[in-house]
């Protein structure tokens, strides 16, 4: 693990940050103040100075004015605040008119995974705080001298250009998938979702505020919308029931991706929309309302490719099932059971709905 030294106050950050030399050299000018928290090498893990009160501790990314990677199409309309800094910096030390200290800590933004921010947090955080995660693919902040366990949750808040540019990419494509799910998952302003800590006079922190809530998702099933699908939903694995078993060697990789590019020829040339090529993701990015048209109407242009999607889902349970594969009966229960998942999924019956833990 790259060393980052343990920072425990205001005063230490604003010290360090004063006694290293900004980098410069043919990528980096005096006026960009690149100062290094760590290793020289490791430019972009840097101490900003937002102003004489506060302090960002960056890795790079969304915030940073100089490591801002990706998206930058927007930085000239929308450019970067000292505000923007120092509400989604993963670290961010302030001193008060009163003369406290606290410490705000950041998650990335975006319900996945953010290894960087993850190692910087942890390498950078004072001694009486360390980082944690779990299996599950949360984090937390554990407070030494509470023995208090706090929630990290992911964040939403981002600066404007990020939100910006996707708007853009949204207008221009609007079967882009990714650009949908990061509208979602990002905003402007702050959110609320960071954590802060108090500097006590003895080097301790006391939490500001009440903890972050462990949320979970939870999935619930539209039961009277699915109603009226029934009948079609049967049909078309009725069908798949049948062809499945002759189609079962050919449901391979290569397969899959060509019918997904047999799918996007066919989007472009009846200029149907819902429809969002992922590679070889088949439907997984499809509109509902595309979804739900093509249950309904046997002879939608679409329907083989569907229909070749179900078999693929039945394929990735049958692969999946630990049990015996001798028990018939067992394992046609097991590829229904994902099958009627996926079909919730696909033709938006499914709902995940945020709740505490």
């Amino acid at each position: 693990m790259t060393y980052i030294p343990n920072l425990n106050s205001f005063y230490e950050v604003a010290a360090w940050y004063a006694k290293t030399k900004p980098v410069v050299s043919k990528q980096h000018t005096v006026e960009q103040d690149v100062r290094p928290i760590g290793k020289r090498a490791r430019k972009w893990e840097r101490i900003i100075k937002v102003n004489d009160h506060c302090y960002a501790l960056s890795c790079g990314g969304y915030a940073d004015p100089v490591f801002n990677w990706g998206y930058t199409d927007q930085l000239k309309v929308h450019p970067l605040t000292t505000k923007d800094i120092a509400l989604c910096s993963p670290i961010v030390w302030r001193k008060h008119k009163d003369g406290t200290e606290t410490i705000t800590v950041r998650n990335g933004a975006g319900e996945w995974q953010h290894n960087q921010t993850y190692s910087f947090i942890a390498r950078a955080l004072p001694c009486e705080l360390w980082f944690r995660q779990t299996r599950e693919g949360k984090q937390y902040i554990y407070n030494r001298a509470a023995g208090q366990t706090l929630h990290l949750p992911k964040t939403r808040t981002v600066p404007r250009h990020i939100v910006e540019h996707h708007k853009e990419v949204a207008t221009k494509n609007k079967s882009s998938w990714y650009t949908k799910r990061y509208l979602k998952a990002f905003q402007t302003g702050d959110d609320g979702l960071s954590v802060t800590f108090k500097r006590e006079s003895d080097g301790k922190f006391t939490l500001v505020g009440e903890p972050q809530k462990v949320m979970v998702d939870r999935t619930r099933v539209n039961k009277d919308e699915k109603r009226e699908f029934k009948p079609h939903i049967e049909a078309l694995y009725g069908w798949a029931q049948t062809m499945y078993p002759m189609m079962r060697d050919q449901l391979n990789w290569s397969f899959r991706i060509e019918i997904n590019k047999q799918l996007d020829q066919i989007a472009k040339e009846h200029k149907i929309e819902g429809y969002s090529n992922s590679h070889s993701a088949l439907f997984t990015y499809a509109e509902k309302e595309l979804v739900r048209a093509i249950l309904k109407d046997p002879e939608h242009v679409m329907r083989y490719g569907f229909g070749v999607a179900v078999m693929m889902s039945m394929h990735d349970a049958e692969s999946s099932y630990y049990g015996d594969k001798g028990d018939v009966e067992a394992l046609a229960k097991h590829i229904r059971a994902r099958f009627n998942r996926w079909i919730n999924e696909m033709a938006g019956f499914a709902t995940k709905v945020k709740m505490e833990k």
